[in-house]
């Protein structure tokens, strides 16, 4: 429930908590995010079920790797000694406390079943659900938004209530002019894209969400024998195909060339023959290769804004880190650098793009060093030993791990609750299922 809650409720960085209220009516409750803190007792509550029926004896895999995720939070703990900005680093810490637990919880509770079939149930009714919200939003929502906005341009917003322009002039939504108000350049751009986010803080949010959680959920839907062989073909095509429709309409360059690289490893790992596998391969790549061509031709023609402005968070992200080599400026605090250092016209932003950088330049190189190891020392580890049995739960979310790592190096996947959390706990899963004490309990809510 917690993977399922993460993907509705707990999409947005843990260091915009403050924008966050606290739903007041039921249909708030349903249709909003909800205070990270809400997630926090879920967590609990998990881990009190992992110390209370978790595994004893021997952890699975080497005693080093195991421990990175201890030793990755004891440094976070050092660096917020040092914080530059005490309220951000109080926001970050216990997302990262619940980040560890959830590896451990993962490791210790979920790794006593080979299977999480009865977890993928609850993921795929949230699945099902961010699907649906998002193609409402790509042709009702947007739409809408845009008339709206087009709509109180024309009038320089003075028929807009004067307290909520009030709200939006002081969050920088509206810029005060002698005509009267226009809106952010920002807000007129994201309305006229059409970029879809869902349930999730924004396009390359839902991206990661998607491509994270869609493989094995499609191999659920496609082994489950709930299901007669034309009822598991007709599920696995529909909800593939709003996976990719959502992932498209999301805009994320990164995610549709990261999804072409799931693609490839899953195609490359089964075992077909090889002329098979080269044609089917060629046809995957070229048809995925030509539709990011056509889609984003406009985007490259505008000279890549965006990657232009990850440059500038990665320069000072890096010059952050070298400054503060040992325990950076605390968790959660790159804004407060980047304000120093940042280009005049360039835009301000909360967070790096990429979370190995960010940890460096928040909490210090070994806190960096410890973070990317362990990300690179899992996925090499369980990959050398799911990568023969491409037909098996294990894999797929090997996949699903490969892609949330992937999309981290240009994305802030690391502050994202309903990312992290998961991930963290599928790391366990997949450690202890993939091991050589491979647990044979059976299947979760089987």
């Amino acid at each position: 429930m917690l993977f399922a809650l993460g993907l509705l409720k707990f999409g947005n960085p843990v260091v915009m908590e403050k924008f966050l209220e606290t739903p007041s009516e039921w249909l708030e409750w349903v249709l909003s995010p909800w205070p990270t803190a809400y997630g926090y007792g879920v967590a609990m509550g998990v881990l009190g079920l992992t110390v209370l029926l978790g595994r004893r004896g021997s952890w699975p895999g080497p005693w080093w790797l195991m421990g990175l995720p201890l030793m990755w939070f004891g440094w976070q703990c050092v660096s917020a000694l040092f914080t530059v900005d005490g309220t951000l680093t109080r926001l970050v810490l216990p997302h990262f406390a619940v980040c560890a637990a959830c590896f451990y919880a993962g490791a210790g509770w979920l790794g006593r079943w080979s299977s999480l079939r009865g977890v993928w149930v609850w993921v795929l009714a949230a699945l099902l659900w961010v699907i649906g919200y998002g193609v409402d939003q790509r042709f009702r929502g947007l739409p809408e938004t845009r008339a709206f906005i087009l709509q109180h341009e024309a009038t320089h917003w003075r028929d807009f209530p004067a307290e909520e322009r009030k709200r939006w002039e002081e969050a920088g939504t509206l810029i005060r002019t002698p005509d009267g108000w226009k809106a952010h350049p920002k807000l007129l751009e994201k309305a006229s894209s059409l970029r879809i986010s869902s349930t999730l803080f924004y396009p390359n949010t839902l991206a990661g969400a998607l491509l994270m959680m869609g493989p094995v959920v499609l191999w659920a839907l496609g082994t489950t024998d709930r299901l007669t062989p034309a009822a598991r073909v007709f599920s696995v095509m529909s909800v593939g195909a709003g996976c990719l429709a959502c992932l498209y309409w999301s805009g994320s360059k990164a995610g549709w060339l990261i999804g072409l690289g799931l693609a490839f490893l899953g195609f490359w790992a089964w075992p077909w023959p090889a002329r098979v596998r080269l044609v089917v391969l060629g046809l995957v790549l070229g048809v995925g290769l030509t539709l990011f061509a056509v889609r984003y031709a406009g985007f490259f023609q505008r000279g890549a804004p965006s990657v232009a402005a990850r440059w500038d968070y990665w320069r000072a992200a890096w010059q952050t880190a070298w400054e503060h080599p040992w325990v950076g400026t605390g968790p959660g605090t790159f804004q407060r650098p980047y304000e120093r250092i940042k280009p005049p016209e360039a835009e301000m932003a909360r967070l790096t793009h990429n979370d190995y950088l960010q940890q460096a330049s928040d909490s210090g190189w070994p806190a960096a060093l410890a973070y990317t190891v362990w990300v690179v020392g899992v996925l090499v580890r369980t990959g050398r030993q799911v990568w023969s049995r491409p037909d098996r739960e294990p894999f797929f979310v090997w996949l699903g791990l490969v892609a949330w790592a992937a999309q981290s190096f240009v994305e802030f996947n690391l502050y994202i609750p309903g990312l992290a959390w998961p991930a963290f706990a599928l790391a366990g899963w997949l450690m202890a299922v993939s091991g050589e004490n491979q647990s044979t309990e059976g299947a979760v809510g089987r």
